[in-house]
């Protein structure tokens, strides 16, 4: 018996309202196309079958890839380096620095999320001195460059290494007067070249540059009692005699003065 529904249903109107198909299959009415007349659902559409397919085809290599990145970007337990600073980095001797390290990584029996606690730390000062804490600090008494090494090493034997370099200077500045004739020898018919090197913390003796920055002043001790501002000056002594040439070098910042002088000796020419 018709369901009293479906009174005037065909075959098209079932095919038209799938969510009557239970009812449609009572009044006898089929499908066309549908393998699951009676199942409550209507037939899959062809096009959302093929758009699933090339969804798949996609979603799968996609999966792959964000796995192998995952994989890749697991992140390596062995010690480094993050952060080393020293202050200062130069100074007049004695110079106290304080040197400080972090440091990641570990092993599988250690603390994989960083830290110094199962990191061994080490410091190689340059001079012979040593630290083996995260922070520490050395006194250099002597002037000179050094190279100031730190190393962390786990439980395994893996380690990593940084460095840095630090310059201890005899005197705030330093200054050395000089010509082109080293022995100070000349004769009346020669002309001396004069020139200095100046060097301090900030000043590089080899940037000419940097001389900018300080004042000069030669004095030449002769009879007219020439002097002379320029870095290099150029002299001829017309008279023979024993001379010391004085140089002193002004560094306005620092409010200092340092001295140096050169002895010459003049004869006449031949």
């Amino acid at each position: 018996m018709i369901h009293p529904l479906l009174t005037g249903f065909d075959e098209t109107t079932c095919a038209g309202y799938p969510s009557y198909v239970n009812l449609c299959d009572q009044a006898g009415g089929v499908i066309p196309g549908s393998a699951r007349v009676g199942s409550g659902f209507p037939p899959p559409h062809r096009e959302n079958t093929e758009l699933m397919k090339r969804f798949c085809l996609l979603l799968i290599p996609a999966a792959l890839l964000v796995l192998f990145f995952v994989s890749g970007c697991k992140q390596d337990t062995k010690p480094a380096i993050t952060r080393l600073t020293l202050t200062p980095l130069c100074g007049v001797m004695p110079l106290q620095i304080e040197g400080y390290v972090a440091v990641s990584g570990g092993n599988e029996t250690g603390n994989a999320t960083g830290g110094t606690n199962n990191l061994e730390i080490s410091w190689n000062f340059g001079d012979g001195h040593i630290g083996t804490t995260s922070r520490a600090f050395n006194t250099y008494a002597d002037a000179g460059d050094f190279n100031v090494v730190v190393t962390a090493t786990d439980p395994d034997g893996n380690s990593a290494s940084s460095s840095m370099p630090v310059r201890v200077l005899a005197d705030s500045l330093l200054v050395e007067a000089s010509s082109n004739f080293p022995a100070g020898s000349v004769t009346t018919a020669d002309t001396v070249q004069f020139d200095l090197r100046a060097e301090s913390c900030d000043i590089d003796p080899d940037n000419a540059g940097n001389y900018a920055k300080i004042f000069f002043k030669w004095r030449m001790n002769d009879a007219a009692g020439t002097v002379f501002t320029g870095r290099a000056p150029r002299f001829r002594f017309t008279e023979s005699g024993e001379y010391d040439v004085t140089l002193a070098v002004n560094y306005p910042f620092w409010a200092v003065v340092r001295r140096d002088t050169l002895h010459i000796s003049v004869t006449d020419a031949p």
